[in-house]
């Protein structure tokens, strides 16, 4: 199975989970088989960072098509709140592709450049750090718009509050630097699918984080890993419910079987085809959804 076969799966695995999530009275299940595409995107991106011939330009399309999609969003959640609607437009898988992709970067510079990877790892870190914590004090104190801050999340490749958070910039990392070892591989992702499975089972991350400090640290937290901590003290341990219908990021790991099979060749692929069916399937999809079928 080539590298283009998986991104078709992974299309095909996004607009069910995007149907699932706008359309009224879709079954739930949709959503479980969205939770494929991800990893898929992530493993591809992963490829395609190591084989493309100009990497200057992959990282820019990436970003610009990040900043356009935030862009549209915010002007979604306008609309949103004047006409009453329920629900907008929060995804932009691709500066979360850009965050990771900039981020495996940032650890190759460092790797090439041995007198200066101490000094851009930690200046890297800080600044990622730094802006997570202005991007919450915009958000809890000043009440900036989400949409508005996803704009300058989008702008500065933030790793911390980019779609997915970190747990999906850490998995492009993974996935950067095993892809040529199968159990290296392995190994990584159902690490990180065992955090994502803890977390729904048991609520371990959230407990912990609640231990430590406030609400506010809990939603902080949440929107830097990730992952569903909210609430989590509150939850009785494996909530089965819980893990079907609210936490299921943890199904991701039935994308293993599939990543496995990849034979690392690249395929025929129409790349400019995916930049445009992304945001167009996601918009048409919430317009179907929230306006017309609401």
């Amino acid at each position: 199975m080539s590298v283009t076969m998986l991104k078709r799966i992974a299309l095909v695995a996004m607009a069910v989970n995007y149907i699932g999530a706008f359309i009224p009275e879709a079954p739930i299940w949709f959503q479980w088989i969205g939770r494929l595409a991800a990893p898929l995107f992530f493993y591809a991106m992963a490829w395609s960072l190591d084989k493309t011939s100009n990497k200057k330009r992959y990282l820019l399309r990436l970003y610009v098509c990040g900043i356009l999609m935030a862009l549209v969003n915010l002007g979604l959640s306008v609309v949103v709140q004047k006409n009453g609607l329920m629900t907008t437009v929060t995804s932009d898988i691709f500066s979360t592709l850009f965050a990771g992709a900039f981020f495996i970067e940032v650890l190759e510079y460092g790797k090439k450049h041995h007198r200066k990877k101490w000094g851009v790892w930690l200046g890297y870190g800080l600044a990622q750090i730094a802006f997570a914590g202005v991007w919450a004090a915009l958000y809890e104190i000043a009440e900036i718009p989400y949409a508005v801050l996803s704009i300058l999340s989008a702008a500065c490749g933030s790793i911390f509050t980019c779609e997915g958070a970190f747990m999906y910039v850490l998995m492009g990392a993974v996935f950067y630097y095993t892809k040529e070892d199968k159990r290296k591989l392995s190994i990584g992702y159902l690490a990180i699918c065992l955090m994502f499975f803890l977390n729904s089972a048991f609520g371990i991350w959230g407990r912990f984080f609640m231990l430590l400090g406030t609400d506010v640290l809990v939603v902080l937290m949440e929107v830097m890993t990730g992952m569903v901590l909210w609430g989590a003290s509150f939850r009785p341990f494996f909530d089965l419910y819980h893990m079907l219908n609210n936490d299921f990021q943890w199904m991701m790991i039935l994308a293993l079987p599939l990543i496995l099979c990849c034979n690392k060749k690249k395929g025929r692929c129409r790349k400019y085809f995916y930049y445009i069916f992304y945001p167009a399937h996601v918009y048409l999809l919430w317009f179907l959804g929230v306006v017309v079928l609401r």
